[in-house]
C-alpha cells in the first residue's frame, strides 16, 4: 500500500476515535449520535457544491448505503446503553473487516495476498481481543456484546456498499456528501418519530459534540472512502479499525484509566497487523 494512504487512514482513524469517545461521554446518546449526524450537513452540502451530484447511477448505492447507516446509528446507539465505550467499541469495529473479507472473497470475488490476509487478521484479533477482555473483566451482561456485534454487521455492510459507491460515483466528496444528506434526513425522521424533544436540545446541549464531531465525524469517513478508490475496501476497514487503539490512549490520558499489560499487548498486535499490511 502507498504509504501517503496509510497516513490518510490513521488519521481518519484518530478522527473517528475522537468523536466515539465524545458520544461515549454524552449521558444521552440519541441527543450525542444526533448532534453527530446532523453536524455533517454542513461540510456535506459545500462539498456538493464543489464537486456537483453523485452520477444517478449510484443510487442503488445511495440508497443501501443510507439503510446501512441508520442500522449503524440505532444500534450503536443501543449498544453504548448497555456497555462502556472500551467494550462496546472493540467488538464493534473488530468484527467489521473480517466480514468485509469474507464478503469480498465469497460474494466479490476478491483476491487477498497471504500477507493482507494476515494483517487484517491480526488487526482484527487484537481489537476482539481487546473487546472480549473488557467484558469479562466487568461481566458486563450479553446484550451489550450482541448489540455491539450487531452493529459491527451494520458496520461492514455500510462499508463496502460505500466504498464501492465512491468507485462508482469516482468522487468520495460527492458520494458520501449525497449519502449524508439523505442519511441525515432519515435520522431526523427517526429522532422525531422515537426520541422526542432531542431534535430541539441539540443546538444547546449537544452544541459541543455538533459543532466538533460532527465535522471530524465526516472529514474522517471521506478521508476513509478517498483511500477507497485506491486500495482494498478490507484493507482500508483494517487500517481504519486502529482507531481503538487511539480510544484506548484517549481513555487513558483525558479519563485517567489505567495502562494496563493488556492494552500494550493489544496495542503491539494492532501495530504489528498495520506493518503486515503496509509490507503486502
Amino acid at each position: 500500500m502507498d504509504f501517503t494512504v496509510i497516513i490518510v487512514v490513521l488519521l481518519a482513524a484518530f478522527l473517528h476515535a475522537f468523536w466515539n469517545f465524545q458520544v461515549r461521554g454524552s449521558d444521552d446518546k440519541a441527543l450525542g449520535i444526533g448532534a453527530i449526524m446532523i453536524g455533517h450537513l454542513p461540510l456535506a452540502v459545500i462539498g456538493l457544491l464543489v464537486v456537483g451530484l453523485p452520477p444517478v447511477s449510484s443510487w442503488p448505492y445511495l440508497l443501501g448505503s443510507a439503510v446501512f447507516h441508520l442500522g449503524y446509528q440505532v444500534f450503536l446507539m443501543h449498544a453504548y446503553r448497555h456497555g462502556e465505550l472500551t467494550q462496546i467499541y472493540p467488538i464493534a469495529r473488530g468484527v467489521a473487516p473480517l466480514l468485509i473479507t469474507l464478503v469480498s472473497i465469497l460474494v466479490i470475488k476478491s483476491d487477498f495476498s497471504q500477507q493482507q490476509l494476515f494483517g487484517i487478521m491480526m488487526v482484527s484479533g487484537g481489537i476482539i481481543l481487546h473487546g472480549i477482555f473488557q467484558f469479562h473483566r466487568t461481566q458486563t451482561p450479553l446484550t451489550g456484546l450482541v448489540l455491539a456485534l450487531i452493529t459491527g454487521c451494520f458496520i461492514a455492510g455500510y462499508s463496502l456498499v460505500d466504498g464501492h459507491g465512491t468507485r462508482h460515483a469516482g468522487n468520495a466528496l460527492s458520494f458520501y456528501g449525497m449519502v449524508t444528506v439523505i442519511n441525515g434526513a432519515v435520522f431526523i425522521l427517526y429522532l422525531r418519530l422515537f426520541h422526542h424533544g432531542v431534535l430541539g436540545r441539540i443546538s444547546t446541549e449537544g452544541r459541543k459534540v455538533l459543532l466538533i464531531g460532527g465535522n471530524l465525524s465526516y472529514i474522517a469517513y471521506v478521508l476513509v472512502l478517498w483511500a477507497c478508490l485506491s486500495a482494498p475496501i478490507a484493507v482500508v476497514s483494517a487500517l481504519r479499525e486502529t482507531s481503538v487503539i487511539f480510544a484506548l490512549f484517549l481513555g487513558t490520558m483525558l479519563l485517567k484509566e489505567k495502562l494496563t499489560a493488556m492494552k500494550i499487548v493489544v496495542t503491539i498486535i494492532i501495530l504489528a497487523g498495520v506493518i503486515t499490511l503496509r509490507l503486502a
